[in-house]
Protein backbone atom coordinates (compact mmCIF):
# COMPACT_ATOMS: atom_id res chain seq x y z
CA UNK A 1 0.00 0.00 0.00
CA UNK A 2 1.17 4.00 -1.04
CA UNK A 3 0.59 5.12 2.80
CA UNK A 4 4.33 5.37 3.00
CA UNK A 5 4.43 8.74 4.57
CA UNK A 6 3.01 9.84 8.35
CA UNK A 7 3.15 13.53 8.22
CA UNK A 8 1.75 15.21 4.36
CA UNK A 9 1.77 19.10 3.52
CA UNK A 10 -1.84 20.13 2.85
CA UNK A 11 -3.02 20.95 -0.64
CA UNK A 12 -6.54 21.80 -0.79
CA UNK A 13 -9.11 20.96 -3.55
CA UNK A 14 -12.33 20.30 -4.27
CA UNK A 15 -14.19 16.58 -4.85
CA UNK A 16 -17.83 15.47 -5.56
CA UNK A 17 -18.66 12.44 -3.95
CA UNK A 18 -21.06 9.91 -7.03
CA UNK A 19 -22.38 6.70 -7.07
CA UNK A 20 -23.17 6.40 -3.31
CA UNK A 21 -26.58 7.48 -1.59
CA UNK A 22 -26.23 11.18 -0.45
CA UNK A 23 -27.75 10.35 2.72
CA UNK A 24 -29.08 12.13 6.14
CA UNK A 25 -25.74 13.28 7.72
CA UNK A 26 -24.71 11.66 10.39
CA UNK A 27 -24.89 13.65 13.70
CA UNK A 28 -21.40 15.02 15.35
CA UNK A 29 -19.35 13.35 17.94
CA UNK A 30 -19.98 16.49 20.27
CA UNK A 31 -23.08 18.58 19.53
CA UNK A 32 -21.39 21.91 20.01
CA UNK A 33 -17.50 21.12 19.08
CA UNK A 34 -15.60 20.96 15.78
CA UNK A 35 -12.03 19.57 15.51
CA UNK A 36 -9.87 21.59 16.97
CA UNK A 37 -10.40 21.24 20.67
CA UNK A 38 -13.37 23.64 21.02
CA UNK A 39 -15.10 21.82 23.98
CA UNK A 40 -16.94 25.00 25.24
CA UNK A 41 -18.99 27.43 23.01
CA UNK A 42 -16.45 29.08 20.58
CA UNK A 43 -17.76 32.16 20.09
CA UNK A 44 -18.21 34.31 23.66
CA UNK A 45 -20.54 37.00 23.39
CA UNK A 46 -19.14 40.62 24.12
CA UNK A 47 -21.84 42.55 25.43
CA UNK A 48 -20.20 46.12 23.97
CA UNK A 49 -21.24 44.93 21.08
CA UNK A 50 -23.49 42.37 20.39
CA UNK A 51 -27.71 42.62 20.21
CA UNK A 52 -30.02 42.23 23.14
CA UNK A 53 -31.35 38.38 23.22
CA UNK A 54 -35.14 39.22 23.25
CA UNK A 55 -37.98 36.23 22.91
CA UNK A 56 -40.28 37.31 20.23
CA UNK A 57 -43.60 35.67 20.93
CA UNK A 58 -45.29 35.85 17.56
CA UNK A 59 -42.89 34.10 15.77
CA UNK A 60 -44.09 30.57 15.65
CA UNK A 61 -41.95 27.22 15.80
CA UNK A 62 -42.85 23.42 16.36
CA UNK A 63 -41.84 20.09 15.80
CA UNK A 64 -43.69 18.23 13.11
CA UNK A 65 -42.48 14.37 13.87
CA UNK A 66 -40.73 11.98 11.63
CA UNK A 67 -41.65 11.79 7.87
CA UNK A 68 -40.22 9.88 5.11
CA UNK A 69 -38.79 11.98 1.68
CA UNK A 70 -37.25 10.44 -0.94
CA UNK A 71 -37.17 7.26 -0.14
CA UNK A 72 -34.84 8.65 3.58
CA UNK A 73 -36.25 9.73 7.13
CA UNK A 74 -35.98 13.04 8.41
CA UNK A 75 -37.22 14.96 11.37
CA UNK A 76 -39.08 18.09 10.43
CA UNK A 77 -39.36 21.62 12.17
CA UNK A 78 -42.20 23.95 10.79
CA UNK A 79 -42.05 28.08 10.95
CA UNK A 80 -44.45 30.35 10.97
CA UNK A 81 -45.77 33.24 11.80
CA UNK A 82 -42.59 35.31 10.36
CA UNK A 83 -42.64 38.45 8.10
CA UNK A 84 -41.79 37.78 4.44
CA UNK A 85 -39.10 40.23 4.85
CA UNK A 86 -37.15 38.73 7.48
CA UNK A 87 -34.36 36.18 7.52
CA UNK A 88 -33.33 33.31 9.88
CA UNK A 89 -31.66 30.28 10.98
CA UNK A 90 -33.43 27.16 12.31
CA UNK A 91 -31.75 25.17 14.76
CA UNK A 92 -31.82 22.32 16.78
CA UNK A 93 -30.34 20.98 19.63
CA UNK A 94 -30.29 18.62 22.09
CA UNK A 95 -30.45 19.23 26.17
CA UNK A 96 -26.85 18.16 26.99
CA UNK A 97 -25.66 20.37 24.44
CA UNK A 98 -27.89 23.37 25.15
CA UNK A 99 -26.96 23.14 29.34
CA UNK A 100 -23.41 23.06 28.04
CA UNK A 101 -23.88 26.80 27.02
CA UNK A 102 -24.79 27.58 30.11
CA UNK A 103 -27.64 29.63 29.39
CA UNK A 104 -25.82 32.01 27.11
CA UNK A 105 -28.36 31.76 23.79
CA UNK A 106 -25.89 34.64 22.09
CA UNK A 107 -22.77 32.40 22.20
CA UNK A 108 -24.79 29.34 20.89
CA UNK A 109 -26.58 31.63 18.41
CA UNK A 110 -23.25 32.83 16.78
CA UNK A 111 -22.06 29.43 16.85
CA UNK A 112 -25.18 27.95 14.85
CA UNK A 113 -24.43 31.26 12.04
CA UNK A 114 -20.83 30.25 11.62
CA UNK A 115 -21.52 26.50 11.18
CA UNK A 116 -24.54 26.63 9.51
CA UNK A 117 -24.44 29.81 7.94
CA UNK A 118 -25.85 28.00 4.67
CA UNK A 119 -29.05 27.40 5.70
CA UNK A 120 -30.44 30.83 6.17
CA UNK A 121 -34.09 31.35 4.82
CA UNK A 122 -36.58 33.94 4.66
CA UNK A 123 -40.07 34.55 5.35
CA UNK A 124 -42.50 31.81 6.50
CA UNK A 125 -44.05 29.15 6.36
CA UNK A 126 -41.02 26.79 6.35
CA UNK A 127 -40.70 23.39 7.04
CA UNK A 128 -37.15 22.18 7.05
CA UNK A 129 -35.84 18.68 7.69
CA UNK A 130 -33.34 17.71 9.48
CA UNK A 131 -31.40 14.13 9.90
CA UNK A 132 -33.16 12.02 11.62
CA UNK A 133 -32.56 13.09 15.67
CA UNK A 134 -31.88 10.58 18.30
CA UNK A 135 -34.31 10.07 20.98
CA UNK A 136 -34.20 12.44 24.18
CA UNK A 137 -35.43 15.98 24.75
CA UNK A 138 -34.59 18.41 22.19
CA UNK A 139 -34.97 22.14 21.51
CA UNK A 140 -36.04 24.15 17.86
CA UNK A 141 -34.88 27.35 17.43
CA UNK A 142 -35.74 30.50 15.34
CA UNK A 143 -32.64 32.58 14.99
CA UNK A 144 -33.13 35.87 13.53
CA UNK A 145 -30.93 37.36 11.30
CA UNK A 146 -30.71 40.84 9.72
CA UNK A 147 -30.45 41.92 5.99
CA UNK A 148 -26.71 41.35 5.97
CA UNK A 149 -26.94 37.96 7.99
CA UNK A 150 -26.17 39.68 11.49
CA UNK A 151 -27.95 38.46 14.29
CA UNK A 152 -30.90 40.52 15.34
CA UNK A 153 -31.00 38.87 19.33
CA UNK A 154 -34.98 38.09 18.43
CA UNK A 155 -35.20 34.20 18.45
CA UNK A 156 -38.31 31.61 19.24
CA UNK A 157 -38.06 28.36 21.00
CA UNK A 158 -39.32 25.21 21.02
CA UNK A 159 -39.53 22.17 23.00
CA UNK A 160 -40.67 18.16 22.26
CA UNK A 161 -39.26 15.05 22.79
CA UNK A 162 -38.19 12.10 20.21
CA UNK A 163 -39.16 8.18 21.38
CA UNK A 164 -36.56 5.61 20.03
CA UNK A 165 -37.54 3.56 17.56
CA UNK A 166 -37.92 -0.50 18.42
CA UNK A 167 -35.23 -2.21 16.34
CA UNK A 168 -36.17 -4.29 12.84
CA UNK A 169 -35.05 -7.39 12.21
CA UNK A 170 -32.72 -6.08 9.92
CA UNK A 171 -30.76 -3.57 12.23
CA UNK A 172 -30.27 -6.36 14.49
CA UNK A 173 -28.75 -8.20 11.67
CA UNK A 174 -25.52 -6.71 11.71
CA UNK A 175 -24.75 -6.91 15.54
CA UNK A 176 -22.51 -8.79 16.32
CA UNK A 177 -18.78 -10.04 16.10
CA UNK A 178 -17.18 -9.85 12.99
CA UNK A 179 -14.05 -10.61 10.93
CA UNK A 180 -12.97 -7.95 8.76
CA UNK A 181 -10.57 -8.98 6.29
CA UNK A 182 -8.73 -7.88 2.49
CA UNK A 183 -7.21 -11.24 2.53
CA UNK A 184 -3.90 -9.70 3.35
CA UNK A 185 -4.96 -7.60 6.82
CA UNK A 186 -7.54 -8.73 9.24
CA UNK A 187 -10.03 -7.07 12.12
CA UNK A 188 -11.82 -8.32 14.34
CA UNK A 189 -14.60 -5.73 15.06
CA UNK A 190 -17.72 -5.90 17.52
CA UNK A 191 -20.99 -3.96 16.53
CA UNK A 192 -23.36 -2.79 18.32
CA UNK A 193 -26.27 -0.75 18.88
CA UNK A 194 -26.28 2.82 19.91
CA UNK A 195 -29.88 4.17 18.18
CA UNK A 196 -32.12 1.73 16.99
CA UNK A 197 -32.58 1.65 13.23
CA UNK A 198 -29.96 4.46 13.29
CA UNK A 199 -26.25 4.27 14.81
CA UNK A 200 -24.05 1.73 15.52
CA UNK A 201 -21.23 1.65 17.73
CA UNK A 202 -18.02 0.00 15.97
CA UNK A 203 -15.19 -1.38 18.14
CA UNK A 204 -11.61 -2.29 17.06
CA UNK A 205 -11.12 -1.12 14.06
CA UNK A 206 -7.60 -1.43 13.48
CA UNK A 207 -6.55 -4.17 15.78
CA UNK A 208 -4.85 -6.77 14.25
CA UNK A 209 -4.18 -10.06 16.21
CA UNK A 210 -0.74 -10.96 14.06
CA UNK A 211 -0.03 -7.27 13.93
CA UNK A 212 3.37 -6.36 13.16
CA UNK A 213 5.48 -4.59 16.06
CA UNK A 214 5.53 -1.45 14.64
CA UNK A 215 1.33 -1.42 14.70
CA UNK A 216 -0.26 0.85 16.46
CA UNK A 217 -3.41 -1.16 18.22
CA UNK A 218 -6.36 1.28 17.94
CA UNK A 219 -8.46 -0.60 20.83
CA UNK A 220 -9.20 2.45 22.56
CA UNK A 221 -11.07 4.17 19.63
CA UNK A 222 -14.59 3.61 18.07
CA UNK A 223 -16.50 5.06 15.63
CA UNK A 224 -20.12 4.92 14.24
CA UNK A 225 -21.83 3.19 11.45
CA UNK A 226 -24.88 3.78 9.62
CA UNK A 227 -27.90 1.71 9.05
CA UNK A 228 -30.22 2.62 5.90
CA UNK A 229 -33.53 1.15 6.33
CA UNK A 230 -34.25 1.74 2.45
CA UNK A 231 -31.29 -1.04 1.63
CA UNK A 232 -30.65 -2.99 4.98
CA UNK A 233 -26.97 -1.63 4.28
CA UNK A 234 -24.40 -0.69 7.23
CA UNK A 235 -22.72 2.47 6.01
CA UNK A 236 -18.93 3.53 7.40
CA UNK A 237 -18.79 7.21 7.67
CA UNK A 238 -15.86 10.00 7.52
CA UNK A 239 -16.29 11.51 11.29
CA UNK A 240 -14.73 13.21 14.36
CA UNK A 241 -13.43 10.68 17.22
CA UNK A 242 -11.40 13.48 19.15
CA UNK A 243 -9.10 16.08 20.31
CA UNK A 244 -6.32 15.17 22.40
CA UNK A 245 -2.40 16.61 23.45
CA UNK A 246 -0.11 14.11 21.49
CA UNK A 247 3.37 13.63 23.64
CA UNK A 248 4.85 12.11 20.48
CA UNK A 249 4.67 15.82 19.11
CA UNK A 250 5.67 17.33 22.10
CA UNK A 251 2.03 17.77 23.31
CA UNK A 252 0.83 18.99 20.46
CA UNK A 253 -2.85 19.18 19.94
CA UNK A 254 -4.21 17.01 17.26
CA UNK A 255 -7.71 16.03 15.56
CA UNK A 256 -8.24 12.35 15.25
CA UNK A 257 -10.81 11.32 13.00
CA UNK A 258 -11.38 8.48 10.79
CA UNK A 259 -11.33 9.09 6.61
CA UNK A 260 -10.88 7.87 3.12
CA UNK A 261 -8.29 7.66 1.53
CA UNK A 262 -7.81 7.43 -2.25
CA UNK A 263 -5.00 5.90 -4.10
CA UNK A 264 -4.58 6.98 -7.88
CA UNK A 265 -1.63 6.28 -9.79
CA UNK A 266 -3.18 7.42 -13.28
CA UNK A 267 -1.56 9.71 -15.48
CA UNK A 268 -3.72 12.08 -17.64
CA UNK A 269 -2.59 14.67 -19.27
CA UNK A 270 0.94 13.99 -18.55
CA UNK A 271 0.35 14.38 -14.73
CA UNK A 272 1.46 11.69 -12.16
CA UNK A 273 -1.76 11.41 -9.58
CA UNK A 274 -1.30 9.88 -6.40
CA UNK A 275 -2.75 9.79 -2.42
CA UNK A 276 -5.49 12.13 -1.41
CA UNK A 277 -7.43 12.11 1.38
CA UNK A 278 -11.25 13.39 2.48
CA UNK A 279 -11.32 15.50 5.36
CA UNK A 280 -14.54 16.64 5.53
CA UNK A 281 -16.71 14.75 7.94
CA UNK A 282 -20.00 12.87 6.97
CA UNK A 283 -18.91 11.51 3.53
CA UNK A 284 -19.67 7.96 2.80
CA UNK A 285 -16.81 5.88 2.76
CA UNK A 286 -17.96 2.72 1.94
CA UNK A 287 -20.89 0.28 3.17
CA UNK A 288 -21.49 -3.39 4.09
CA UNK A 289 -24.19 -5.75 2.21
CA UNK A 290 -25.22 -9.01 2.37
CA UNK A 291 -24.81 -10.59 -0.84
CA UNK A 292 -26.18 -13.87 0.50
CA UNK A 293 -26.56 -15.81 3.59
CA UNK A 294 -23.38 -16.38 4.87
CA UNK A 295 -21.58 -13.57 2.14
CA UNK A 296 -21.25 -9.91 3.46
CA UNK A 297 -18.60 -7.57 1.55
CA UNK A 298 -17.60 -4.19 2.29
CA UNK A 299 -17.57 -2.14 -0.77
CA UNK A 300 -16.33 1.59 -1.34
CA UNK A 301 -18.06 4.29 -2.14
CA UNK A 302 -17.02 6.21 -6.07
CA UNK A 303 -15.17 9.83 -5.69
CA UNK A 304 -15.08 11.91 -8.33
CA UNK A 305 -11.98 14.47 -8.66
CA UNK A 306 -11.79 17.45 -10.95
CA UNK A 307 -9.00 20.19 -9.04
CA UNK A 308 -6.45 21.90 -11.78
CA UNK A 309 -4.62 18.74 -13.98
CA UNK A 310 -6.02 16.38 -11.47
CA UNK A 311 -9.12 14.94 -13.37
CA UNK A 312 -10.55 11.10 -12.48
CA UNK A 313 -13.59 9.12 -10.74
CA UNK A 314 -12.22 6.88 -8.23
CA UNK A 315 -13.55 4.89 -5.30
CA UNK A 316 -12.00 4.94 -2.11
CA UNK A 317 -8.82 3.15 -1.78
CA UNK A 318 -9.36 2.61 1.93
CA UNK A 319 -10.51 3.75 5.49
CA UNK A 320 -8.27 4.22 8.83
CA UNK A 321 -7.73 6.40 11.75
CA UNK A 322 -5.69 9.23 11.26
CA UNK A 323 -5.06 12.80 12.97
CA UNK A 324 -3.95 16.36 12.34
CA UNK A 325 -2.41 19.02 14.39
CA UNK A 326 -4.57 21.38 14.76
CA UNK A 327 -1.46 24.71 14.92
CA UNK A 328 -0.84 23.71 11.26
CA UNK A 329 -2.85 21.46 9.39
CA UNK A 330 -0.39 18.41 9.33
CA UNK A 331 -1.54 14.74 8.84
CA UNK A 332 -0.62 11.81 9.74
CA UNK A 333 -1.52 8.08 9.93
CA UNK A 334 -1.30 5.98 13.12
CA UNK A 335 -0.89 3.00 11.05
CA UNK A 336 1.26 2.71 7.53
CA UNK A 337 -1.40 0.26 5.97
CA UNK A 338 -5.09 -0.79 6.73
CA UNK A 339 -7.69 -3.36 5.40
CA UNK A 340 -8.02 -1.86 1.91
CA UNK A 341 -9.80 -1.99 -1.19
CA UNK A 342 -7.54 -1.87 -4.06
CA UNK A 343 -3.84 -3.63 -4.41
CA UNK A 344 -0.47 -1.69 -5.12
CA UNK A 345 -1.55 -2.02 -8.93
CA UNK A 346 -5.00 -0.99 -8.77
CA UNK A 347 -6.67 -3.75 -8.70
CA UNK A 348 -10.16 -4.48 -6.50
CA UNK A 349 -9.70 -6.31 -3.60
CA UNK A 350 -12.64 -8.05 -2.26
CA UNK A 351 -13.17 -7.12 1.28
CA UNK A 352 -15.31 -9.27 3.18
CA UNK A 353 -17.14 -9.33 6.69
CA UNK A 354 -18.02 -12.79 8.46
CA UNK A 355 -19.74 -12.68 11.21
CA UNK A 356 -17.64 -14.83 14.38
CA UNK A 357 -18.89 -16.51 17.54
CA UNK A 358 -17.19 -15.78 20.35
CA UNK A 359 -15.65 -12.00 21.69
CA UNK A 360 -12.39 -11.02 20.54
CA UNK A 361 -10.21 -10.30 23.70
CA UNK A 362 -8.49 -6.61 23.29
CA UNK A 363 -6.42 -5.04 25.63
CA UNK A 364 -8.07 -2.19 27.07
CA UNK A 365 -5.78 -1.40 29.92
CA UNK A 366 -3.15 -0.47 27.32
CA UNK A 367 -1.19 2.99 27.27
CA UNK A 368 -3.50 5.78 25.78
CA UNK A 369 -2.35 6.68 22.50
CA UNK A 370 0.27 8.60 22.22
CA UNK A 371 -0.35 9.88 25.81
CA UNK A 372 -3.07 11.30 24.86
CA UNK A 373 -5.34 13.15 26.74
CA UNK A 374 -8.33 12.63 25.04
CA UNK A 375 -11.84 15.26 25.35
CA UNK A 376 -14.34 12.40 23.81
CA UNK A 377 -16.70 12.73 26.75
CA UNK A 378 -20.21 11.09 26.93
CA UNK A 379 -22.58 12.84 24.93
CA UNK A 380 -22.23 11.59 21.29
CA UNK A 381 -23.50 12.48 18.96
CA UNK A 382 -25.96 14.65 19.86
CA UNK A 383 -27.33 17.26 17.04
CA UNK A 384 -28.36 16.65 13.34
CA UNK A 385 -27.79 18.31 10.08
CA UNK A 386 -30.09 19.65 7.83
CA UNK A 387 -30.42 16.91 4.98
CA UNK A 388 -29.45 16.84 1.79
CA UNK A 389 -31.60 14.77 -0.73
CA UNK A 390 -30.20 11.66 -2.14
CA UNK A 391 -29.66 12.32 -5.40
CA UNK A 392 -27.60 15.51 -5.11
CA UNK A 393 -23.73 15.30 -5.34
CA UNK A 394 -22.30 16.71 -2.21
CA UNK A 395 -19.16 19.47 -2.63
CA UNK A 396 -16.33 17.91 -0.67
CA UNK A 397 -12.70 18.32 -0.25
CA UNK A 398 -9.66 16.50 -0.93
CA UNK A 399 -6.02 16.99 -0.38
CA UNK A 400 -3.13 16.20 -1.75
CA UNK A 401 -0.42 13.89 0.08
Amino acid sequence: MKLDRYLMAAVVMAAVLTGCRTRVDPYYPHGNQRPGGNSQPSTPSTPESDPEIKLNSTWQISYEGRKVVNDAYTDEIRVNNIPASQKYLVSVINRANLDSYEADYLAFFKHELEFESEFIYQGAPEVIQFGRLRHGQWFGFVIGLDNNNKLTGEYACTDFHVEEEEASKEYNDWIGEWTVSDSRISYDISISKVEANQVYLVEKWEVRPDAPDDWVQMDQENLEAFFEPSDGRLYFVSQYISTYDDEALNKTTVDELFLGVIDYTGVQQGYKMGLYIIPDEGIDLAYAQQEDEDHVTINPCNIKVDVGNDKFDGKFFCMQYVYQEVSNGNWHYYNNDSVSFFDNAGSPVQVTMVRTKGETNVNRSAVMRNGKIAETGEDKPLRGKVYRPRSENRAVKAVKL
